[in-house]
């Protein structure tokens, strides 16, 4: 599934080629000092209470117990939690920046990695990296490795395009019986909303455009926060574009993670339920809204 709730067949090639990330767990410089701090605290106070006339004993201790601290709380100890996200995707941007947030509110380490869009899936399903940016609900069935935070991060509206000039009316759902319907590869909700009609499968928005400029399709489906930026970015090339209401389709997104970090969910969902209730985030939806093709 791709960043506008896309997903994919990869062969077994690129997923052997898959980056190998590192999910070590290491000590913070910060929390080891502490510890070794408290260590010589507590190794003070065995020598004014005379323990410390056993070293054997005492060294051993001291030992058991520094180590016992490091591994005590691994949110504090462990490396950043790595996320996927496609970097050329809208939708994965505003993800990413809401999240940024969401992890922070929760005080967990995280990075996020740019990797293409069926990649950064993969890899969070096989737990190299420990989660995605967000995708459409329904993705733990396909993907049973992947947990859903379940408090939706923003929200997904797919639209459908047209040419200027036809007389079309407003969008409804007949219309894919008898146009000539196109949408990027991979986007899960056009190929929902298709069913068994036929419908051209391209690799970007901008050739999704230009085939609907050419006549080669009549109808165009897209995530609406990554087509509408595609036609803002190049009003001259696709002017004659517009969108179509109502929308041809909404849902919820959602950050996934592998399970194997489903302790932290709970976190995430608490932090998720603070920041909306604070609202202090603007629907990226209903900003492309204001600034939608009449």
């Amino acid at each position: 599934m791709g960043a506008d709730g896309q997903v994919g067949q990869v062969c077994a090639g690129e997923r052997a080629t898959a980056p190998r990330f590192s999910l070590r767990v290491r000590p913070s410089v910060w929390y080891v000092s502490k510890v070794i701090n408290a260590a010589f605290r507590l190794g003070r106070a065995f020598s004014h209470a005379q323990v410390c006339r056993f070293p054997r004993f005492d060294a051993s201790f001291l030992l058991c117990f520094v180590f016992c601290l490091l591994w005590a709380a691994p949110g504090m100890a462990r490396e950043p939690y790595r996320i996927g996200f496609a970097q050329n995707a809208r939708i994965h941007q505003e993800a990413r920046t809401r999240l940024e947030a969401v992890y922070k509110r929760a005080g967990l380490p995280v990075e996020f990695v740019p990797l293409p869009q069926k990649r950064s899936l993969l890899l969070a399903v096989d737990g190299l990296l420990d989660g995605d940016v967000g995708r459409i609900p329904g993705l733990e069935e396909t993907y049973p490795s992947l947990v859903r935070v379940d408090v939706k991060l923003l929200d997904l509206t797919g639209a459908a395009y047209v040419v200027r000039g036809q007389d079309f009316g407003d969008y409804r759902v007949a219309l894919l019986d008898s146009l000539r319907v196109g949408a990027v590869r991979g986007v899960l909700w056009a190929e929902k909303l298709m069913g068994d009609r036929p419908m051209e499968k391209v690799n970007n928005y901008e050739t999704l455009f230009d085939m609907l400029l050419a006549g080669r399709i009549d109808l165009a489906l897209g995530s609406r926060s990554s087509a509408e930026g595609v036609l803002r970015d190049d009003r001259a090339r696709y002017g004659s574009i517009r969108m179509m209401v109502p929308a041809a389709y909404q849902t919820p997104f959602y950050h996934y993670v592998n399970r194997k970090n489903a302790d932290i969910v709970p976190l995430l969902e608490k932090a998720l339920r603070e920041l909306h209730a604070e609202g202090g985030w603007h629907d990226d939806e209903r900003a492309a809204e204001t600034q939608a093709t009449p």
